[in-house]
């Protein structure tokens, strides 16, 4: 891996941005205010968030989802995208530490494992599935080459790894399998099917682990 674009060490103090502005059309509802166990989906993402960074706030398009922490507006683009770039404005020079809150199997060891020091641009699991860009650390040269991307008007976070600009980390294998079986961390919330399914795996009485969640992180919220 090649050293970070502007020699810094991105994950130094990361601020933990949880994603909660998409439009939940498949949902049916507001995702983000779904109840899972003792929480909505917003604030249970951002309860793990604040388990790895001191400071966490929330993107969801200033809507105030979570009391008590920072409400963020949308930055330029569309999709995650926008989110992560709102972050990106509203908080100048920090990297950032970024999970969807849809993404309610991914614990907080993996979001630790993504914070932890390495000289890097971007930090992002991969796996059979592809990458997961929504939870994933950014660093300053990341935030620079979506927000270029966006306005070129590719607003698909996962793009960057096709940056070869960038220095990016890869969190893969036999170190990613050990926070759990990726298919089953990386369930995507987005229909009130998915939720069933994630319960059941949650609850351990899943049949099956469920398979055709893995592409859903490249432009949705």
């Amino acid at each position: 891996m090649k050293p970070a674009r502007d020699g810094s060490t991105p994950a130094a103090a990361p601020l933990g941005v949880v994603l909660a502005g998409g439009a939940s059309r498949r949902m049916g509802r507001d995702k983000a205010l779904l109840a899972l166990g003792d929480a909505s989906l917003a604030a249970g993402a951002a309860r793990r968030l604040a388990a790895v960074c001191t400071e966490v706030a929330v993107a969801d398009r200033g809507r105030g989802l979570v009391p008590g922490l920072a409400s963020l507006s949308d930055g330029p683009g569309a999709g995650p995208a926008a989110g992560i770039l709102g972050a990106a404005a509203a908080y100048p020079g920090r990297p950032l530490l970024v999970l969807a809150c849809d993404l309610p199997g991914v614990p907080a060891a993996l979001l630790a494992e993504l914070a932890r020091s390495c000289p890097s641009d971007w930090t992002v699991p991969r796996w059979p599935g592809g990458v997961e860009p929504l939870c994933a650390l950014y660093g300053p040269a990341a935030l620079a080459a979506l927000r270029e991307q966006a306005g070129r008007g590719l607003f698909a976070p996962h793009l960057l790894a096709e940056d070869a600009r960038l220095a990016v980390r890869y969190l893969e294998g036999e170190r990613l399998a050990g926070f759990g079986p990726p298919e089953e961390v990386f369930i995507n919330l987005n229909t009130p099917q998915d939720v069933e399914r994630y319960t059941s795996i949650a609850s351990g009485t899943s049949p099956q682990r469920p398979q055709g969640q893995i592409s859903r992180r490249k432009s949705k919220r």
